[in-house]
């Protein structure tokens, strides 16, 4: 059974990291629903590790001209780099005054329930009702700063990062792929700020709970899970609206309203 613990953790977390659907969320509900003990720290950081392994192979493209602009020295040529940098921003400054808050007096089911609900109704209109479409690449820098705001709201749980990036993106009139591709490319420094703050609590901490083995093996199944999650959510995406996933977190709000309201 401890073992099926960070099998279920790695599935989910990988699974739901980048889709609409809240991640932070869906760990609620597993803990709500068992009556595991916590998988400490260090397992944190290790399915962290997997999704951002995930992420940096998929969009690794993306990235090596991200990397190659970043040396070029010419602002020009480092313009998307300053957009992500711009729409982190917002997050991690409100993050760092909100977080614990949040995670002390906001982590229940009821309301993830309700804003999983209530974003899913934002992230339709924003998909169905908004014309205009263009790519990332021509985004403003004031659009990527709307789109950081819109990242702050992911301190709520249930409200998803990846949700409400794509739907701010929507709103502003970016076509779903791009919405997506820019969602993810967010959070690589929200994953990587995570990473540093939960490493900086794990060498504070006096009582450090270490399974080298068990946190390597969330962490691979997280990693396949995620790159699995993202190349579907691309192809429906593609092909079709975020309705699914819509329709998943609504189903899923009423489903947790029912139980445990």
């Amino acid at each position: 059974m401890f073992e099926l613990q960070y099998f279920i953790i790695g599935i989910v977390q990988g699974f739901t990291e980048f889709l609409p659907i809240s991640s932070s969320g869906h760990l609620v509900l597993v803990s709500e629903l068992t009556s595991w003990q916590d998988q400490g720290l260090f397992n944190d950081v290790a399915v962290h590790v997997g999704t951002l392994l995930a992420v940096i192979i998929y969009l690794r493209s993306q990235i090596t001209t991200l990397i190659k602009n970043l040396f070029s020295f010419q602002i020009n040529q480092n313009d998307n780099l300053i957009k992500i940098i711009i729409a982190t921003i917002p997050a991690v400054i409100v993050g760092f005054f909100i977080f614990d808050f949040v995670q002390l007096y906001f982590r229940d089911i009821k309301v993830v329930a309700v804003t999983s609900v209530v974003f899913a109704a934002l992230l339709f209109v924003a998909d169905h009702f908004k014309m205009k479409i263009s790519s990332w690449e021509s985004m403003s820098y004031i659009q990527a700063f709307i789109i950081g705001m819109f990242q702050v709201l992911a301190f709520i749980p249930g409200a998803s990062r990846a949700g409400v990036t794509i739907t701010g993106a929507r709103f502003l009139g970016f076509d779903r792929s791009s919405a997506a591709i820019f969602s993810m490319l967010l959070s690589i420094p929200i994953i990587l700020a995570s990473l540093v703050l939960t490493s900086l609590d794990l060498i504070s901490s006096s009582e450090v709970s270490i399974n080298l083995y068990q946190s390597l093996f969330a962490a691979i199944i997280a990693c396949i899970t995620a790159l699995l999650s993202i190349n579907i959510m691309m192809q429906i995406i593609q092909k079709s609206t975020f309705n699914l996933f819509i329709i998943y977190r609504v189903i899923l709000g009423f489903i947790l309203l029912y139980f445990y309201a």
